[in-house]
């Protein structure tokens, strides 16, 4: 049971109401891609619509335990909500592809901010003990938005009607707004004099943008050097906000040889080495199968419902088994992802949804026990950044794995032509090439756990 001094689990469910809207956006836009452009046209900057919302996403995400320090907690929260829905409602009335893109921004921006705050609410606002299960809670609202947001879309995707999903998301963001305003508790800010850290937002920014091009460009070359380039702007990043006075993230996340740069490497490690399959999948299980897109939308669904279903099965384990289910987490996570480059030139379908399921069930093994132990392994003024630092170290790993995909599909011969062939070849090397990045998060699971770490760092 939670403390009588805790919030209440409906403040809780409010404020996963913000996880809904993160979840199930991208797949809904995903679905209404088709109908959008038809009546907008920009069919060049079709990605840029879930692109551009990823990097809002990051960036937000980024500063979110900075801006809650600054502002407080409900009035952040208030802010994400104000912004996802102005977001949505710019999109739903957009007269061009460039105000829908704009759009999508704004919306990123809105929607990284609300899944940071959650994690945040649950690290400030709840006792240790229930903190696993409501990170089991966030697990199954984040696989019920990844099962029904292809559902809405389809529901929405006529070439007149795909404005009315925007306007469906702007409601439940007006909605939660005024619930907020109401109901959530208010929170002490630290507005202080200190400088806002906008260089290494502003390096931050830049680095996912130019990943983001990476990501979707055509040539393997301008691909490869996006994507490193867009690296060592990250690494930048991080290096100038260590010594900024107001800091985005735990001072201690690039060094690896800490427990708690050894978690996030971890985190951003199985976050590379998984998004072979969500990339690339759908294209090489329609080409070898010929199976429908929504069918093959509800294969990554259940991914998503692997975790969630793995997170609510451990989620009353108490804390002794945490390094026994980060360790088998990343195993079982690990072993699914490269599994794949089995199972895809195989051309065994089983065996595909078999991977899916392993990577999906090892996060949600591990999740929770990852983001509690992050949290009390940082320093005690740097315990909000961390739990907000762990879904955007998330985020950026996504980010990183699409156009790392991207440029082993394009050097394995998809470019050329799609076909039954080089579905086969691309499938190999697209989740091949990840084994090494995969082989370096089980080591960062071993260095995580290692110690003691119950305790977090003065």
């Amino acid at each position: 049971m939670l403390r009588d001094t805790s919030p209440s689990f409906g403040i809780f469910a409010l404020i996963a109401i913000g996880v809904w809207l993160h979840a199930a956006d991208t797949l809904v836009t995903a679905t209404l891609v088709p109908s959008i452009v038809a009546e907008l046209g920009g069919v060049a900057y079709i990605n840029w619509t879930i692109a551009l919302y990823e990097v809002g996403a990051i960036v937000a995400g980024a500063a979110t335990g900075a801006l809650s320090i600054r502002i407080g907690l409900k009035r952040a929260f208030l802010a994400g909500t104000f912004a996802y829905g102005t977001g949505c409602i710019v999109a739903a009335v957009a007269p061009s592809m460039s105000t829908l893109l704009l759009a999508r921004v704004v919306q990123g921006l809105g929607g990284g901010t609300l899944l940071s705050l959650c994690y945040l609410a649950i690290q400030t606002w709840y006792p240790e003990g229930a903190r696993t299960r409501l990170y089991g809670i966030v697990a199954a609202i984040w696989g019920a938005g990844s099962l029904l947001g292809p559902l809405i879309g389809a529901l929405f995707a006529g070439r007149h009607t795909w404005r009315g999903a925007f306007w469906l998301f702007a409601i439940q963001a007006i909605l939660l707004y005024a619930c907020s305003l109401m109901w959530l508790p208010h929170t002490r800010a630290e507005p202080g004099s200190k400088k806002w850290p906008v260089l290494p937002l502003l390096v931050l920014t830049v680095a996912t943008l130019i990943i983001a091009q990476a990501g979707v460009s055509q040539g393997a070359a301008a691909a490869m050097g996006g994507l490193i380039a867009g690296s060592l702007l990250l690494y930048v990043a991080a290096r100038v906000d260590r010594r900024g006075p107001i800091r985005l993230v735990p001072s201690q996340t690039l060094d690896v040889r800490h427990p708690l740069g050894a978690g996030l490497c971890m985190v951003f490690s199985l976050s590379v080495g998984t998004t072979g399959f969500w990339a690339y999948g759908p294209l090489i299980v329609t080409v070898l199968f010929a199976t429908k897109p929504l069918t093959v939308g509800y294969i990554l669904a259940g991914e998503a419902m692997a975790w969630s279903v793995a997170t609510l099965a451990i989620a009353k384990l108490p804390t002794r088994h945490e390094t026994a289910l980060i360790r088998a987490g990343a195993v079982c996570t690990a072993g699914g992802a490269a599994g794949f480059a089995l199972a895809v030139p195989a051309g065994s379908l089983a065996g595909m949804i078999l991977c899916a399921l392993l990577q999906g069930a090892g996060f949600g093994l591990c999740w929770p026990a990852i983001v509690g132990r992050i949290t009390r392994l940082a320093d005690r003024e740097d315990a909000t950044l961390a739990s907000a630092a762990v879904p955007t170290v998330q985020r950026i790993g996504y980010a990183v794995g699409t156009a790392a995909a991207g440029i082993a599909a394009n050097l394995s011969g998809l470019i050329d032509g799609v076909s039954i062939s080089a579905a086969k070849t691309a499938g190999f090397w697209v989740f091949a090439a990840f084994i090494p990045v995969l082989a370096a998060a089980v080591a960062s699971a071993w260095a995580f756990t290692s110690g003691g770490g119950s305790e977090a760092h003065a």
